[in-house]
């Protein structure tokens, strides 16, 4: 029979494999886009490069990612078979988790001014739709049926207009950034 600390230490090391391998990923391109930035010249300051920083914190997020996928992968954290074993409540914190990276890689496009089909996909409606999803995906199974669901739908979709309103109105109006 398997110790409960084995098994709990074997997903631990398992999770330290996949966030090595997304910070190590995010880092990259971090520095990638970091490098690819305004430099010295013209309207920016010297010292003053935007692209500084984002390539020292990608630099930095690579080495400590490449430390921690070492350090996993000395003790098997690439095994992912044992994975099937996974109990009712840990299937459905990684279904959790897929849907959470597959919203939050949308909201980057938003985030970026990109289309997703040929839809372009505006800041505020990017905004807007994450944070209704994530508020009522990680609410709707503590929530009871009927009336409680509608008022967290209603409540959920409330507090993304106003974040997203109040959010849009602080960089544009303060910060003169203009979002895509």
């Amino acid at each position: 029979m398997v110790d409960t600390d084995d098994k709990q230490d074997d997903k631990l090391i398992k999770a330290d494999f996949l966030s090595a391998l997304f910070f190590l990923a995010l880092g990259g391109y971090m520095v990638f886009e970091g490098l690819k930035m305004p430099g010295a010249g013209g309207f920016i300051e010297i010292g003053g490069e935007p692209g500084r920083v984002p390539v020292m914190i990608g630099a930095v997020l690579m080495v400590l990612a490449l430390i921690l996928l070492v350090r996993s992968s000395m003790q098997e954290g690439w095994q992912f078979w044992k994975l099937a074993d996974l109990e009712e409540d840990e299937r459905i914190g990684f279904m959790r988790s897929a849907i959470t990276a597959i919203g939050c890689s949308f909201y980057a496009v938003g985030i970026v001014g990109a289309s997703i089909a040929g839809w372009d996909v505006p800041y505020y409606h990017a905004t807007a739709l994450f944070i209704f999803v994530f508020i009522v995906g990680f609410e709707w199974q503590q929530t009871a049926v009927g009336f409680a669901r509608l008022r967290l739908i209603v409540m959920a979709l409330l507090q993304a207009i106003i974040v997203t309103s109040l959010v849009v109105y602080l960089f544009e109006q303060k910060f003169y950034v203009v979002l895509p």
